[in-house]
């Protein structure tokens, strides 16, 4: 299908849907004439787009032209919906027009309205790529299970949990570490027709060192474990991490299970209403958070949000940042 819609947070999984098309349908001898790649950001490129698709390929094969960040439909504009409406008729048959973007098409533009009518007379084709969230755990162990499946390497549980605890959502490392697995395993494999199985002492063998994030920072807070968290903490300022930049994602996150954490105390059950005030666009995420904060005082909520308050006051004033969460975390535990 010569137009291609796709959206999602997973642009590795994109560009690697990308890559293989071209392999499959681009002549190699003409490849570097007939794959364009270009930016929407840029007015002038989106107009160079259009000019792009028009133009049948050179020599065998297709012509593939990309074009990400696209606005056609993501952004109100009478002036390219026309303008993408009269040209699509034209694009040769043997032209791919890729739109792509990281957000999902909005349902309210004229544009969308008319790409869903090309995807129902299978003129264009849609498909998502969207990673799981990071507090989803479920999800992001089926995403992981469905990536090694895909490389024929079957996962045990004690090793899921471990390479969801070293990698996260990051599909790109995620795949990188599976592909090391993968030739790991072989290796050591007699039967070459076998499934790779991957257990968790091979996890701690391949895949990279020690990894750290913010979100198993909140678990180990929400734990009352603060040492094991200042550990992190520290970990991620070695590694670059801004302390001002870190300490706001902590603030931002634990304001949401306080939020959770009072509105359920107070017999809130209404999860538009928690959302609003919480700030969360998706209400699955409610679910989870109130049971990690099921039992947590809301007092200790409270005092960790103070605290953490207390700690971006503190460093804007230049303070040494281990130090300071050091001083005002450790009288948690």
């Amino acid at each position: 299908m010569p137009i291609q819609i796709l959206w999602g947070n997973d642009l590795n999984a994109q560009n690697t849907f990308i890559q293989k098309l071209i392999d499959k349908e681009v002549s190699k001898e003409w490849k570097e004439i007939n794959v364009t790649n270009l930016n929407g950001d840029d007015d002038e490129q989106v107009i160079k787009a259009f000019d792009e698709i028009l133009t049948p390929p050179f020599g065998d094969g297709y012509r593939i032209v990309t074009l990400k960040n696209n606005p056609i439909f993501t952004t109100k504009s009478e002036d390219l919906r026309t303008k993408f409406e009269k040209i699509h008729d034209n694009i040769p048959t043997n032209t791919y027009f890729i739109l792509q973007n990281i957000k999902k098409p909005d349902s309210r533009l004229k544009s969308t309205k008319f790409l869903q009518k090309l995807i129902k007379n299978n003129l264009a084709k849609e498909k998502s790529f969207c990673l799981p969230e990071i507090w989803d755990y479920e999800g992001q162990k089926r995403y992981l299970e469905d990536s090694a499946n895909a490389m024929n390497i079957k996962i045990d549980k004690n090793a899921a949990e471990l390479i969801i605890d070293s990698v996260g959502n990051d599909s790109f490392k995620l795949i990188n570490e599976l592909a090391k697995a993968k030739t790991y395993l072989s290796a050591i494999t007699t039967d070459s027709n076998s499934q790779l199985f991957l257990k968790s002492i091979d996890v701690k063998k391949i895949f990279s060192d020690h990894q750290s994030n913010i979100f198993k920072i909140i678990d180990l807070l929400l734990q009352k474990n603060i040492n094991e968290s200042l550990i992190e903490i520290n970990y991620s300022l070695q590694k670059g991490e801004p302390a001002l930049r870190l300490n706001a994602g902590l603030i931002s996150q634990i304001r949401i299970h306080t939020i959770i954490k009072l509105a359920v105390n107070s017999g809130n059950d209404n999860a538009e209403k928690i959302c609003n005030l919480a700030g969360i666009s998706n209400p699955k995420r409610i679910f989870f958070i109130r049971k990690k904060v099921k039992n947590i005082s809301q007092e200790y909520l409270i005092n960790l949000m103070s605290n953490l308050l207390d700690i971006e006051s503190l460093l804007k004033q230049g303070n040494n940042p281990i130090n300071v969460f050091t001083e005002n975390l450790i009288n948690l535990s």
